[in-house]
């Protein structure tokens, strides 16, 4: 491990693993994770708001640009928006040559399931009439929500995307993972009760292994080819995992990357880590292969 992996680590503990607790308020969540909005963004990206089937978006569009991105943001669906995620997202659409589209779609508790579902999957209806060639792009809980997308797209006679890119998704809110306990010590930036909390305010009044809130356990015999990549130390690492397994056992055409010694969505730190930096190259390298 590198001396800036170690510094980074010990970092994401201290200001992050501490602020995403239910002992802090939701509203203290979003609050602090939006802080991100103050990270300098990388050249070369027009940014603008604009709105798909009337919901807020951040468009960041690269030079060139041949596609787009439809992007479901993590935050263990009750935080995260496009302002804590628009730097990441910048050097992938910049990386992969597409307009990326971030959805600011309604979150738990306020709004629980299936609120964020519905609002992706009319955002992607909506981005249809502007592109053809789409992929599907989510981090943690927002990638969860696309493959729970995905889902929903193939039981429709839209287009379907041409791809999908998970970073470290979470698709269990059962959190039955074996990873869930096996790398709690090792986590530097989760804790199961984070997410148990979190997953009780989504569900609400339904059942947390329902395919549209835990999509590991629905029908993903429709899927596009899908990349997953995710940190060894998370425990979110057997969702992904399992996630492998399961698209391969349904014909699904799906790469896993897990890289060793890392966290969870470790591709926000691509600025300052070689490792990160790579793995979004590694996400560009799949979107044009």
């Amino acid at each position: 491990m590198s001396m800036m992996q170690t510094i980074m680590r010990r970092l994401v503990t201290l200001t992050v693993k501490s602020q995403l607790n239910p002992r802090v308020t939701v509203a203290t969540q979003r609050k602090r994770l939006d802080l991100l909005r103050f990270t300098p963004m990388p050249g070369g990206i027009k940014e603008r708001s604009t709105e798909l089937a009337g919901i807020d978006t951040r468009q960041l569009t690269p030079t060139p640009c041949y596609g787009a991105i439809l992007y479901l943001h993590g935050g263990a669906y009750c935080t995260g928006s496009p302002d804590s995620h628009r730097e990441m997202v910048a050097r992938i659409a910049r990386t992969t040559e597409r307009e990326a589209f971030i959805l600011h779609y309604r979150l738990a508790p306020e709004h629980p399931y299936p609120a964020a579902l519905d609002d992706a999957m009319a955002a992607y209806t909506d981005l249809l009439s502007r592109h053809q060639d789409i992929v599907l792009v989510g981090d943690s809980a927002g990638g969860g929500l696309a493959m729970a997308l995905a889902e929903r797209i193939s039981q429709t006679d839209y287009a379907q995307p041409n791809a999908m890119v998970l970073l470290s998704p979470w698709c269990d809110l059962t959190c039955s993972g074996p990873t869930m306990e096996s790398n709690r010590r090792i986590d530097p930036m989760l804790h199961p009760d984070w997410l148990t909390s979190s997953a009780a305010m989504y569900a609400a009044e339904s059942a947390k292994d329902e395919p549209g809130i835990s999509p590991l356990f629905g029908d993903m015999s429709g899927y596009p080819r899908t990349l997953i990549q995710v940190g060894s130390d998370e425990i979110l690492l057997s969702d992904a995992t399992r996630a492998e397994a399961a698209m391969k056992e349904a014909g699904v055409d799906v790469t896993l990357q897990v890289s060793e010694g890392l966290w969870h969505v470790f591709q926000f730190h691509a600025a300052i880590l070689k490792s990160s930096k790579k793995a979004v190259y590694k996400i560009g390298n799949f979107l044009r292969s």
